[in-house]
């Protein structure tokens, strides 16, 4: 069962990127792989958990993840500008730790994430990933937050956009290969169908929001959590709002695993559902603000989008 009290207001916290930088540097930043820093294995590791473990990675000791860092509040580049920080890396270091491994993680461009998980580069992505019937056609999912879409716009709101229809025949952008893009796409053939949306995809959900900062969108289109996040940062004060009240189109999201690598599919959602009753689930997303996307149960592809 899935638990859903989306606030409207959160916590403003410093974006690592400011809408002062261009466009193109923002891309090209996300273009660049690097290396975060990870964490030394647990001495209390769970022994029950720890031998669900495939055997190659409970003996190399290193779970190797892959991310794009610049989708704050899940992941994000910290003060240093080369750790990884944010939810999605604050559970799977706790991850890491029951399960007795090393976290290593790799920031690269969104686009090249599935690529890289195809060719076995890194166990696992963990990148706030919507779990979509599309996906699970080749990839399984262990849905550990519940969200939904957010629509940022210029403050004051000038077009009046609340909601899906608002964004009909309007320029929207988003991040490129997400699910957003793809829903965009749906609602100019549904809700949409005659007025269509000018849809432009981008390489950073950093370089959607400068689009509406320049008026070269009227609105971006993205998770609801990084809405929110992006528009009380302190690059966002004052520039711009949420349109919407309420989260709209509620999902569910977690990582992605290759179809192959059911055992370490199976660890990380046993290890998930110990974190969840003892607490430490709960805890690490009230630190993050994002205790409200908690859900109450793990399930594999339980999305319905």
């Amino acid at each position: 069962m899935l638990s859903m009290k989306m606030r409207g207001t959160r916590k403003a916290i410093v974006l690592g990127v400011t809408l002062a930088v261009s466009a193109t540097l923002l891309a090209g930043c996300s273009a660049e792989a690097g290396k975060a820093a990870g964490t030394d294995p647990s001495p209390t590791a769970d022994s029950t958990l720890r031998a669900m473990l495939p055997a190659d990675i409970k003996e190399a000791g290193v779970l190797k993840i892959g991310t794009e860092a610049f989708y704050p509040p899940f992941e994000y580049l910290d003060a240093d500008n080369s750790t990884v920080v944010g939810l999605d890396m604050a559970l799977f270091h706790a991850i890491g730790a029951e399960l007795g491994l090393k976290v290593d993680v790799t920031n690269m461009a969104f686009d090249g994430l599935l690529p890289a998980l195809d060719a076995k580069r890194i166990d696992v992505v963990v990148a706030a990933m919507t779990d979509t019937k599309a996906r699970q056609a080749k990839y399984d999912f262990v849905d550990y937050f519940l969200t939904g879409q957010g629509i940022v716009v210029p403050a004051g709101n000038p077009k009046a956009i609340t909601g899906v229809e608002g964004l009909c025949g309007r320029k929207v952008a988003a991040l490129e290969g997400s699910t957003q893009v793809s829903l965009l796409e749906k609602f100019n053939t549904a809700e949409c169908a005659g007025n269509a949306i000018t849809v432009t995809a981008l390489a950073t959900d950093a370089d959607a929001m400068l689009q509406v900062h320049s008026g070269r969108a009227d609105a971006s289109f993205s998770q609801d959590a990084v809405a929110r996040y992006n528009a009380a940062a302190d690059g966002g004060k004052g520039k711009f709002e949420i349109g919407n009240d309420q989260p709209l189109l509620p999902v569910v999201m977690g990582p992605m695993f290759t179809k192959e690598d059911a055992g370490l599919r199976d660890a990380v959602k046993a290890t998930v559902e110990k974190l969840i009753a003892d607490g430490t689930y709960q805890s690490i997303l009230d630190k993050h603000d994002l205790g409200s996307g908690a859900v109450t149960e793990v399930m594999v592809n339980g999305g319905t989008l």
